[in-house]
């Protein structure tokens, strides 16, 4: 089953306005089609207006069969496959250094094969992921936009071999997802990754014996928990009392001990600080949170 990067398949909010375009089973393989971040719009030497209404789309929604609030609903990414070139930009006013060029933006465009050739001389391993993933809301969010619904997340963790868990906040669900990267680095401070367009094999499943206030991102070896805030302290806190919580409700612990072993194993972390609110993540090994 295969959703393609047409307009009817492309869409700019999570909303329950917007009508899904597939239904699936629980547990259904989907591969999804994905443009990239400017839908084309930024190139090398093109220096053309930039529609905002068209930046970051995203391909769905995909309908969950079953699916209400109080679920969770799974995306397992399997495989990315990416194009063959992708891009990067610079814009005044994007990212979180105060910028001076000739033009709209500065864009380059980089060959993308089994790595990312910067230069003849300078080449960078992949490192795919899905910049933006969510699920359907009550009212209209950008999908510029992070939050409890997933969105505009851009954790490097949501990459093949991983599984994100979101709260489903209509029926359906409604999945939606875009904005691959061939690679980024943690915080996205210029406000891109090698953006580019993707194939991007997920399986999409539900779970109804957990309940979720964020999202969660499941890897072979850590638990990640997501928060995002209009500041990176709000972020980080609220990421981290989310880790404390998991271990008091599924490992039994105490407050405290719960705190000093997320001191001990865990990792704060930056996913991105480009996208209006920011979003952390704070991690725990798998040895101590098992899902």
């Amino acid at each position: 089953m295969q959703l393609l990067r047409t307009d009817d398949h492309t869409h700019y909010f999570f909303a329950a306005s917007v009508a899904p375009v597939l239904a699936v089973k629980p547990g259904q393989r989907i591969v999804v089609e994905t443009r990239d971040a400017s839908n084309g719009q930024i190139r090398p030497g093109l220096n053309a207006p930039v529609d905002p209404a068209k930046l970051l789309p995203v391909t769905g929604p995909i309908a969950v069969e079953g699916a209400n609030p109080g679920d969770v609903v799974s995306i397992a990414i399997e495989r990315i496959k990416l194009a063959a070139t992708g891009h990067a930009w610079i814009r005044p006013g994007l990212g979180i250094r105060s910028v001076h060029i000739d033009g709209p933006y500065y864009a380059r465009q980089f060959e993308v094969s089994e790595h990312v050739k910067l230069s003849d001389s300078l080449h960078l391993p992949l490192r795919p992921m899905v910049g933006i993933v969510g699920v359907g809301t009550p009212n209209d969010i950008s999908t510029r936009v992070p939050g409890i619904h997933g969105g505009n997340l851009d954790c490097v963790d949501v990459a093949p071999g991983s599984k994100i868990l979101l709260p489903v906040l209509i029926p359906g669900a409604n999945v939606s997802l875009g904005d691959v990267h061939a690679t980024m680095g943690e915080g996205e401070v210029s406000g891109t990754g090698v953006e580019i367009e993707a194939e991007v094999t997920v399986t999409v499943d539900l779970q109804r014996d957990v309940s979720l206030d964020g999202p969660v991102i499941l890897t072979p070896g850590k638990t990640l928990f997501l928060a995002s805030a209009p500041n990176l302290d709000k972020a980080v806190q609220t990421a981290l009392a989310r880790a404390i919580q998991a271990q008091i409700d599924r490992n039994g612990a105490t407050e405290e001990d719960a705190y000093m072993a997320a001191s001990i194993a865990g990792n704060a972390r930056i996913c991105q600080l480009v996208n209006g609110d920011v979003t952390a993540s704070y991690e725990l090994p798998r040895e101590l949170l098992t899902w």
